[in-house]
């Protein structure tokens, strides 16, 4: 009789818990794994078909492909090629869709560039360009290392080599590869996230007029959770880019996120003086109202909201929230009733909003905090869409 079925989620558990087992192995063995390789991979094959029968055949090479990792930067000594290209044979070999390669190859790459092996490094690069953009990061790098190489006294013009990293790196940006399709690099210390942002670093010197370096950092400082870098980013692009909707939207939300009200707020006059005819700004001021618990402040963008034509049942949906938010349960539950009489027919969503809306009046302490949280969530997303003001 087979294994009984599992949630996902405990499967998972278990998965790590085989990788971290596998990963202290060849670590405390890298020679004999080294020596054996048709074994070892063998191994890891046979182990994965025995405790996870049913596994999906993705999720099979992502640990081919992790154990693979952990494998070359296990090594003591610099690897040659031909036992990189060994490894690669033997991994793609017990992967059961052989060609799904991309991320064995970058792993190769990123151990190529580490031993100096560039133009090698940019042949397994270049298969993979605009696949993930922090490959072509990890291109325009061996460039500019080779060039480094060639021609160690820098003079005033750049090389050839160099110039080469340049336009990898303007076309990197003119092309908006995504960042996050290779998630086994996706940790911050990883070699090739340290190319990404080493590269991005001499692209702001190189390109100082170009903001599309600013929003690529920035985005990628979401994706990381680095909040820290993404304020640094933040503060050079709008004070090189003051009038690029973009960055003072990303500083508006990030200053929210931090709880910084009064720079919040300096974002709302911005933004009010560079662009006095559009909605954001004025919504943004009325949640940044709404979050400090300011009836006054809201009243006064509210008068604006009105003079440039938010939608009523909006505006009444937003008088809502600001009672949620300040904790008053009736008033909520009367400024909710306005709302849905000035709603369209049929608004499916005012009618799930009602049911945030009842937990937070109804529900106990920890019940009404979660649904008032909810509730700001649900509308601050709404109310985006109905003005179209994008994230």
């Amino acid at each position: 009789m087979g294994d009984a079925w599992q949630p996902e989620a405990l499967r998972n558990k278990r998965l790590e818990q085989l990788r971290a087992t596998m990963d202290d192995y060849i670590v405390k063995h890298t020679d004999q794994v080294e020596g054996n390789l048709p074994v070892f991979f063998g191994h890891v094959a046979a182990t994965l078909d025995k405790t996870f029968p049913d596994l999906e055949d993705s999720v099979y090479d992502d640990f081919i492909d992790a154990t693979t990792f952990t494998l070359l930067n296990a090594t003591h000594e610099a690897p040659t090629v031909e036992f990189l290209e060994k490894t690669l044979r033997h991994a793609i070999g017990n992967k059961r869709r052989r060609k799904g390669r991309a991320t064995l190859d970058v792993i190769v790459a990123l151990k190529l560039i580490d031993t100096g092996n560039y133009y090698q490094a940019i042949e397994y690069l270049t298969r993979y360009k605009n696949y993930d953009g922090r490959i072509n990061t990890a291109i325009a790098y061996s460039y500019y290392a080779l060039s480094l190489a060639t021609n160690r006294k820098q003079g005033i013009r750049p090389d050839d080599l160099e110039l080469r990293a340049r336009e990898e790196m303007l076309n990197f940006s003119r092309i908006r590869a995504p960042l996050n399709r290779l998630g086994i690099f996706d940790r911050k210390d990883t070699r090739l996230n340290s190319i990404f942002w080493f590269m991005l670093d001499l692209a702001f010197t190189w390109f100082p007029s170009e903001p599309e370096f600013y929003r690529i950092g920035i985005s990628w400082t979401k994706h990381e959770g680095n909040a820290e870098r993404r304020q640094h980013l933040l503060a050079h692009a709008t004070e090189r880019f003051s009038n690029n909707r973009y960055f003072l939207t990303e500083a508006f939300n990030t200053r929210v996120e931090l709880r910084n009200g009064s720079g919040a707020a300096a974002i709302v006059k911005q933004m009010m003086q560079q662009y006095p005819d559009d909605h954001e700004p004025l919504y943004f001021g009325m949640k940044l109202a709404i979050l400090g618990g300011q009836p006054k402040s809201y009243a006064s963008f509210r008068k604006l909201a009105i003079l440039k034509e938010f939608p009523r049942h909006l505006l009444l949906i937003l008088d809502t929230v600001l009672e949620v938010m300040c904790n008053h349960k009736t008033e909520s539950y009367l400024c909710f009733e306005e709302a849905k009489k000035a709603s369209p027919v049929r608004d499916y969503y005012i009618a799930a909003l009602e049911y945030i809306l009842r937990d937070f009046i109804e529900g106990d302490e920890d019940r009404a905090k979660r649904a008032r949280s909810a509730f700001f969530t649900s509308v601050d997303q709404y109310s985006m869409q109905i003005l179209k003001i994008r994230e």
